[in-house]
């Protein structure tokens, strides 16, 4: 193959480089953080029917790597009024001598957000979205569980992220990932029981 070809391919990869159409489908990508979000009710023991509620709550306002001084605003990046995020319920075992995950039927799950399986994309077992609330700077919820059966339980929050709904196929969509941090990493997971009435 002579010289002129090989610049000829050269070439013409480049050009099919550049009109592309994957540009049509990114759009930006930014992290965030934020940390002790969550209130968790610190008890240790309950009764089968009780419910366990957990608050959580992070400012509008966050703080971009890369930018000292600025404070990225979600809403006004995103445009989003709500964030999904998940968590994991695990219950002990005496077969198998460990904790597994315990999937929660939405009859035992009381949230003044809504339910997000169906379109969010999370890490954890258990959804539910983090809403934009009326003074419109942080988004909150509150969860309770309804605790339908005994046994030794852990509520575990260590691999938490927000997200907002995102669309691969909206040209200029946000897509923006709220990692949470507990300062204390303790406070993250509640082992608790709950007891047979």
């Amino acid at each position: 193959m002579g010289t002129k070809h090989i610049c000829f391919l050269l070439v013409s990869f480049l050009l099919i480089g550049c009109f592309s159409d994957d540009d049509s489908y990114s759009s930006g990508d930014i992290r965030v953080t934020t940390t002790d979000a969550f209130n968790i009710d610190n008890q240790v023991n309950y009764m089968v029917g009780d419910t366990l509620f957990f608050t959580q709550k992070f400012s509008r306002y966050l703080k971009e790597d890369g930018y000292n001084n600025e404070l990225l605003d979600v809403y006004e990046t995103t445009k989003d009024e709500e964030f999904g995020y998940g968590f994991d319920l695990q219950k002990f075992s005496e077969f198998s001598n460990s904790f597994g995950t315990v999937y929660i039927d939405s009859e035992y799950l009381i949230t003044t957000g809504s339910y997000i399986s169906d379109y969010y994309y999370y890490n954890n077992n258990n959804g539910v979205a983090a809403q934009l609330n009326e003074t419109k700077d942080a988004y909150e919820s509150k969860v309770g569980i309804v605790l339908a059966e005994s046994g030794d339980f852990k509520l575990d929050f260590s691999n938490v992220y927000f997200r907002n709904q995102y669309d691969y196929y909206t040209y200029g969509k946000i897509n923006l990932d709220i990692e949470h941090r507990f300062t204390d990493e303790t406070k993250a997971i509640l082992e608790f029981t709950v007891l047979e009435q």
